[in-house]
């Protein structure tokens, strides 16, 4: 079977797949007529779904709007505010960086949201995947991408299983070369370029995922077209990979300081008047010994303060403003 006979029947698969399984994500079904408000909810999605599960995101994404319903207002808040609507999420310069691009949308672009790649690419934290994210769900502007999900499939699909150690045996220019293939033929079979690409992630993380994938009921395996069937190798363990990660031991766990930064800052978030250092350390180290962990905590402090998600006033550390 040659290169155009495989996308061929890929889309044809998908399409068949995607009409019984389209999932309720949280920018499906926007019927907003205004384009950078639409680009605005679809920017606000990408960013909280990055290392965030569906189900998770739904309640924080409406919340998130109600609080900040356009561009314009999300870029007159203060740190401190969208922290405090980012509540529940982890990861919480990911609201920095999100406020950052809607001042940037705003100021820049006259809050008109931007269309080609390279002025998306150049707003904050926004990379290659979440640019052509804006341009497929936002503008139907059919633009190949790679998530996680995407990734994977594509890389199953046409060229094999990954590495044990989770690595991909080929580079992602050629997969992206691939995914521009694969989405003329899509767009030709009257797939739009939203519906396209979310059949690809739903198809990643229902069947086709990263552990323990459904190939009994792929049917890109039923079809003879899935590369990888059968084949995916068991993950190396994870432990060495983790501990590269700055953090510590708590017991018998390793636990990276990003968790303890993000459980630092939710601790502050209903203390108008902040903790000390000691208050916030019983607080979320169940392990907690002054002597020996306060420095470290000055220092995950520091950072936070320097990333202006908080202040520390003499032995107080306070939520930003």
């Amino acid at each position: 079977m040659n290169r155009s006979e495989h996308i061929q029947i890929f889309v044809e698969v998908m399409q068949g797949w995607y009409a019984n399984h389209k999932r309720d994500l949280p920018w499906r079904d926007l019927e907003i007529s205004d384009d950078t408000q639409r680009a605005y909810q679809i920017l606000v999605s990408e960013v909280m779904l990055q290392q965030t599960q569906v189900e998770r995101v739904k309640t924080t994404y409406r919340n998130f709007l109600e609080r900040f319903p356009t561009v314009k207002d999300l870029a007159e808040a203060s740190n401190g505010e969208v922290i405090h609507a980012w509540r529940g999420m982890g990861y919480n310069s990911r609201a920095i960086r999100l406020r950052d691009s809607a001042r940037s949308v705003t100021v820049d672009y006259s809050a008109v949201f931007p269309v080609e790649m390279k002025e998306l690419q150049g707003l904050p934290g926004v990379g290659h995947y979440t640019a052509a994210a804006i341009r497929n769900f936002a503008f139907n502007i059919e633009t190949p991408c790679l998530d996680t999900n995407i990734r994977r499939i594509y890389h199953r699909a046409f060229i094999g299983p990954e590495n044990a150690d989770g690595t991909w045996e080929k580079k992602d220019s050629l997969i992206l070369d691939i995914a521009e293939q694969v989405l003329k033929e899509a767009t030709r079979k009257k797939f739009s370029a939203a519906d396209w690409h979310a059949a690809l992630m739903d198809y990643g993380s229902l069947v086709c995922t990263m552990r323990s994938p459904k190939w009994d009921i792929c049917p890109l395996t039923q079809a003879g077209i899935m590369k990888s069937a059968y084949k995916t190798p068991d993950p190396l363990p994870r432990t060495a990979k983790l501990r590269k990660e700055p953090g510590r031991m708590v017991g018998s766990l390793y636990i990276p300081n990003r968790i303890f930064r993000g459980k630092l800052v939710e601790e502050l978030r209903d203390e108008p008047s902040g903790l000390t250092l000691e208050e916030v350390g019983r607080r979320i180290c169940i392990d907690w010994d002054k002597k020996e962990h306060l420095q470290w905590l000055q220092s995950l402090a520091e950072k936070l303060q320097k990333d202006n998600m908080i202040r520390i006033t003499g032995n107080r550390v306070i939520l930003a403003k």
